[in-house]
């Protein structure tokens, strides 16, 4: 195994721990669009403030992994993808303060919750976007971008999987939210995780059925890919059939155990048919990693950050465990009263 292949084992973990961890919170903050009672959504806010802070310093990392291991790599998709990347830092950057000033605020609480919910929705949306545009293909000639701006869209798609990616939110979201709540906030994360279970069942039928035709990816039953991919595959369906199952039923982690499995699963799938490109269908891991002495020094230098995040991570996880209150015991937040001078 080379450095290259160390190197890249670093960006998936990052990736991996980015879009589980941040995923749930985006899909909450997309389902609080949806949800119409004050006490609910409330309590939705506050599963997302435990954590959300921590959760996306993994982007942070993965960013940085990317292009220090990979400058090839980074230099073509960057601008293959300037647009879904430029309006989701955006979007991060909108629902990180306005989930902090809807507490502050109460006067301005639907206002930023508003904001809050569109954040979230616009930057799972361009990172599914980003995610389908990669991974069918990326037009390049001499080492080089040769695309346009909306490139990532020509072939349509990554459309489909921005939407497969807000529908694995929210399932990622209602498994979190059937975990850490009672009552009537449970009985509702329920009903919707069954609903949505079966709608990202179908949105990773579509995905496989239309990534060939998209892009230029093979799905060679005869490869030796077959014995990563076709294991990925049950682990994902097992996943999801778990889960559905769990909504509803004690204990209450077994969707978040389902959830756990449909990543493991699709992460796996993801990684048969693709490994060793990084930006499909020319430019490999080893063709665009840095040097060795380079990677060396990142694997030693990036790599000691690594634990100091888990540890962040997990205090935080573990100082805010337990279920929220119930939402028959939050107060809704009332817009502040102006008094005359």
């Amino acid at each position: 195994m080379t450095a290259a292949d160390l190197w890249a084992i670093f960006i998936g973990l990052s990736f991996v721990a980015y879009i589980v961890l941040d995923g749930y919170d985006l899909g909450i903050g997309v389902f609080t669009l949806l949800e119409r009672d004050d006490r609910r959504r409330r309590a939705m806010y506050e599963l997302v403030a435990r954590a959300w802070d921590g959760n996306e310093s993994w982007l942070v990392l993965l960013a940085v992994a990317f292009w220090g291991g990979l400058p090839l790599a980074f230099g073509i998709a960057l601008p293959a993808l300037y647009i879904p990347l430029i309006l989701m830092l955006w979007s991060l950057i909108f629902r990180g303060f306005s989930i902090e000033l809807i507490a502050q605020y109460r006067g301005w609480q639907r206002g930023w919750g508003l904001a809050f919910g569109l954040g979230s929705l616009v930057a799972t949306l361009c990172q599914g976007a980003a995610f389908g545009g990669l991974v069918a293909g990326v037009a390049v000639r001499r080492g080089a971008f040769a695309g346009d701006p909306f490139s990532f869209l020509h072939h349509g798609y990554a459309v489909l999987t921005a939407l497969s990616v807000l529908v694995l939110y929210l399932f990622a979201a209602a498994a979190w939210v059937y975990y850490n709540s009672s009552g009537d906030l449970q009985a509702w994360a329920a009903r919707t995780g069954r609903m949505v279970t079966v709608l990202l069942a179908a949105a990773t039928v579509a995905c496989w059925a239309l990534l060939q035709p998209a892009g230029t990816t093979t799905l060679d039953p005869g490869s030796a890919r077959v014995a990563v991919w076709l294991p990925g595959a049950v682990v994902l369906a097992s996943g999801l059939f778990y889960a559905y199952r769990g909504f509803g039923r004690h204990p209450d982690a077994g969707p978040v155990w389902g959830a756990l499995a449909v990543y493991a699963g699709g992460v796996l799938v993801a990684l048969g048919l693709l490994y060793p490109h990084v930006v499909p269908p020319t430019i490999t891991v080893h063709g665009a990693a840095s040097p060795s002495g380079s990677l060396t020094f990142l694997l030693i230098g990036v790599g000691l950050s690594m634990p100091g995040i888990v540890a962040y991570n997990s205090y935080a996880y573990w100082a805010f465990r337990g279920k929220l209150p119930s939402t028959e015991e939050v107060t809704p937040i009332a817009p502040r009263e102006v008094v005359s001078p």
